[in-house]
């Protein structure tokens, strides 16, 4: 029989069908409270990359989840930046390039084109294949307080619990810290194209079972990732943004339906310059009307001041309702007016 199944891969090939991988309650939950505040592009590193087997670290495991994780992060609209010993060697090969007659040096890459990263990641999976991992890996859950109510391990599966850490790179500080959890029995796997149809595979094999947890979870982490980076949590009182794009006609702002903006609403433009070294927002130059909303950013008309006095990254201000007054508009003199 195995070599008639064999011989059935050969012939016709095989695929990998997985669930549709729809976010798990239990996922959500855990990770209902955490804020990403992480923007679109951000630079990542992956600091550190742990899969505990046994309790000991797995290094094929960990070479398992690495290109998962990048692909998860760069969907999520991330951007993976080289890690320090790939710079090192980058350096020295662009040193050793640049200093060889041999070399046309139209080909070389500028200086100082090497990126590095804003947000560090630290990623530690645990693989549980017994009720007593399971029961050591819940204190390590408790002292994250972190809370995973409805995810089991039953007899003969093997469960993964990944703990993903972002850390700012200038500050050393923990932004969010998610967390994603899978067993083998959320990754199946089929032989397809054969003469009998769809012909599931064994679980007998541990490593097998060990790598389908960690692919659902994986699956799970990519789909976590990109609730949490278009989530953003709507601001309380004056809403607060920066000036994102203009055109000949209108001023795009980089604030949207999820910080609270609605069509019709006001806001002023502060002009954001350096005065004496420092970067200082200025009195407002102009006036902001929403005509047009999208999730995350706004398209605006000028009713106040004038087009040419904002520029790309200039601050705005919501005008709250009772300080719209006849005399002024939203703080910025009348077209007109004597200085």
């Amino acid at each position: 029989m195995a070599l008639a199944v064999a011989s059935c891969l050969m012939c016709y090939g095989w695929g990998q069908t997985n669930s549709s991988l729809q976010l798990p309650k239990a996922i959500a939950d855990a990770n209902a409270a955490v804020r990403l505040g992480i923007p679109q592009g951000a630079r990542v590193l992956l600091r550190d990359i742990i899969v505990f087997s046994d309790g000991v670290p797995d290094p094929s495991l960990r070479a398992f989840v690495e290109p998962l994780l990048k692909n998860a992060l760069t969907e999520a609209g991330l951007t993976i930046v080289a890690t320090p010993q790939e710079v090192r060697r980058e350096v020295e090969e662009r040193q050793l390039e640049r200093n060889s007659d041999e070399i046309h040096k139209g080909s070389l890459p500028p200086k100082g084109t090497i990126l590095r990263e804003s947000v560090e990641l630290k990623v530690t999976v645990h693989l549980v294949r017994s009720a007593k991992e399971w029961a050591a890996l819940l204190g390590e859950l408790r002292r994250r307080r972190i809370n995973i109510g409805g995810f089991l391990i039953r007899n003969k599966e093997t469960g993964a619990v990944l703990f993903a850490e972002f850390v700012d790179n200038a500050t050393q500080t923990t932004l969010a810290q998610l967390v994603s959890f899978a067993s083998d029995k959320d990754q199946t796997f089929a032989l397809t194209g054969t003469p009998f149809g769809a012909i599931f595979l064994s679980r007998d094999n541990q490593r097998q079972r060990d790598l389908n947890a960690l692919r659902a979870a994986m699956g799970y982490l990519s789909r976590l990732l990109k609730a949490k980076m278009t989530e953003r949590e709507p601001l309380k009182g004056k809403v607060l943004g920066k000036v994102a794009g203009i055109t000949t006609t209108f001023v795009a702002i980089n604030l949207g339906r999820l910080d609270g903006v609605r069509e019709g609403m006001r806001f002023t433009v502060h002009p954001v310059r350096m005065v004496g070294g420092e970067r200082v927002t200025l009195p407002a130059c102009a006036g902001l009307r929403v005509l047009v909303v999208n999730d995350t950013n706004a398209v605006c008309d000028v009713v106040d001041g004038s087009l040419d006095a904002i520029n790309e990254g200039d601050e705005v201000r919501e005008v709250m309702a009772e300080n719209r007054t006849s005399g002024t508009r939203d703080g910025i003199a009348e077209r007109g007016e004597s200085k």
